[in-house]
């Protein structure tokens, strides 16, 4: 197994200002959880659901499971309403639009107090005035949960990892496939190799539209491992393996402002010590190792985001140190010197293991906050604590500018979405993600409405969808979002059936043939919606030698159309 390892700037001795003051909240103090943030309510402000366990009787040991939804009062969290005795802990929660009506639903996964034999995987459906269990079938412990469209039909689908019990084998760590098909979900068993207290993420690698896995954690014979699935025509394959990693979580985010997601991990290596890296993406889906020495902790959980407001991603750790002390630690990314600092003073309390950690702006000020549930090591009860922190750098952020130049050309029953990448006072406009909502009437969104990481998307739809109405909003690294784009929709011209056109080689590195159909004109856009200077040869080729590495857009106009084409540089 290959390891890669660049020269690391982090100094632990240099320390960045950030500085966070605890806000009282009626959250219970959870153990054994897990928690998602999401405008449940649609009234714009960010909402939380938690999974976990609960202390009825306040002797420090967790008496009963317990999940609880709570509302945003304007800054303020009250109950909302718990999940009855279908709740789980020692798993994990999730909000997802099962059906694409503008409410979040819920998914979780987990063990319960009440039936510790029996590991449960739950769904809730929201109905505008609550909650209904329409799923309960057997789930998974020690995992996770990602909600992601694999498929691009526009409806989300979602994934658990985890360990599970079968009946007749055992005990088998396992990575499922939930595939919606509009009227529930499709199972798919071992869609990919899972693992044992370990993390996922699905996410596009290389820009190329297509969504990738990363993961790690114990495999069935409790040894570590650590691997980055490539998307492509013939499925998920296997591109890289990392150090092997268990005991941890992972974050995905655009560190260095490049335009592809890089990722940070937390956990343990395989030699059972603490680890804290940063993995820095090639372009391509390869990554590189950036150890941050001695800063590694297990039974952990990370989260990224711009909590300095200097429009870099920036990350947040909780866990145990190897002496099982709790630890709370943010690391600044410096774009300058390409490295990491560890903020000092930021007032955050010593939670640890197993202990969970969000970044959400839970009051609207355009700063991140910290919500983080954990063990009180000290405590002489071991008490677990549910923790809100509200960020006080004071530091200005203005939200995004409103994408502009929508495109969407119709090939078939494929819709290819294109716009010109956003601007931000802070956020280069490479490290910005959108959010993408579609409907078939003015103002829906019953096609599609989730984020996506690119100025382009596509979507595979029923044959019967002929027009969309679709319009484009820009987040920056502090999760702040635009105001929504003007909405566009598809006109006739818009709309070519392909049978001919091919763009030849692809993915390329000295020149491309477009073939089948006579070009008229030709252009070429980065992802970041620059145009870029190309000339279409009197035999409809283009030299692409000067290109760097990465996935860009070739637009090509034919007799009475444009057509978009992805091209990729290797």
């Amino acid at each position: 197994m290959k390891k890669f390892y660049i020269p690391i700037l982090f100094v632990p001795m240099i320390f960045s200002s950030q500085t966070f003051s605890e806000v009282q909240t009626s959250i219970k103090n959870f153990y054994y959880g897990s928690n998602d943030i999401g405008d449940f309510d649609n009234d714009g402000k960010p909402d939380v659901i938690h999974n976990g366990a609960i202390d009825y009787d306040n002797d420090g040991t967790a008496d009963a499971t317990f999940n609880e939804i709570y509302i945003n009062n304007n800054g303020s969290f009250s109950a909302y309403g718990n999940l009855g005795t279908e709740a789980t802990h020692l798993g994990d929660i999730r909000f997802i639009d099962c059906n694409n009506d503008g409410l979040l639903d819920i998914v979780s996964t987990g063990l319960s107090y009440q039936d510790i034999v029996n590991y449960k995987h739950y769904r809730f459906l929201n109905n505008g005035t609550g909650f209904s269990k329409v799923e309960d079938t057997a789930g998974k412990v020690y995992g996770s949960i990602e909600v992601f469209d694999l498929n691009h039909d526009g409806k989300q689908d979602y994934a658990i990892n985890g360990t599970q019990y079968i009946n007749g084998t055992g005990f088998v760590n396992d990575l499922s496939l939930y595939q919606n098909t509009g009227n529930g979900f499709q199972l798919t068993q071992s869609w990919l190799e899972g693992t044992q207290n370990g993390s996922f993420k699905v996410a596009d690698l290389n820009n190329d539209q297509l969504l990738d896995v990363v993961i790690f954690g114990y495999d069935e014979n409790t040894a570590p491992f650590f691997k980055v699935y490539l998307n492509s025509a013939n499925g998920l394959q296997v591109s890289q393996s990392l150090l092997p990693l268990a005991n941890g979580k992972l974050a995905c985010a655009d560190f260095n402002g490049d335009g592809f997601l890089d990722f940070a991990a937390i956990g343990r290596n395989e030699n059972d010590e603490e680890y804290l890296g940063v993995f820095m993406n090639d372009g391509t889906g390869q990554f590189t190792a950036q150890e941050i020495p001695g800063e590694g902790l297990s039974d952990s959980s990370i989260d990224a985001g711009d909590l300095n407001n200097d429009g870099y991603y920036d990350f947040i750790v909780i866990g145990n140190t190897a002496g099982y002390e709790g630890t709370v630690n943010v690391f600044l990314y410096n774009p300058a010197l390409q490295s990491f600092t560890k903020a000092g003073n930021t007032s955050l309390y010593h939670l640890g293991g197993a202990g969970n950690i969000r970044l959400f702006d839970y009051d609207g000020d355009h700063q991140l906050d910290v919500l983080m549930t954990g063990f009180d090591w000290e405590d002489p009860d071991l008490k677990s604590f549910t923790k809100l922190y509200h960020n006080t750098s004071g530091a200005t952020n203005a939200k995004p500018n409103a994408p502009t130049g929508l495109q969407v050309i119709k090939t078939g029953n494929t819709f290819n979405f294109t716009w010109s990448a956003a601007s931000d006072d802070k956020t280069p406009a490479n490290a910005l993600q959108y959010q993408i909502k579609v409907g078939t009437t003015p103002g829906a969104q019953d096609v599609a409405k989730y984020v996506v990481t690119t100025p382009a998307w596509f979507l595979t739809l029923d044959p019967a969808i002929q027009n969309v109405y679709w319009s484009v909003r820009a987040i920056d690294a502090s999760k702040v979002y635009s105001d929504p784009s003007a909405e566009s929709t598809l006109s006739v011209n818009d709309s070519l059936v392909m049978t001919q056109l091919s763009v030849y080689p692809n993915p390329a590195s000295e020149s491309v043939f477009i073939i089948g159909e006579k070009v008229y004109d030709l252009e070429l856009y980065s992802m970041d919606g620059k145009k870029l200077n190309v000339t279409l040869n009197h035999d409809q080729s283009v030299n692409v030698s000067g290109l760097s590495r990465g996935m860009y857009i070739l637009k090509i106009k034919l007799k009475n159309n444009w057509v978009s084409k992805k091209l990729m540089i290797k």
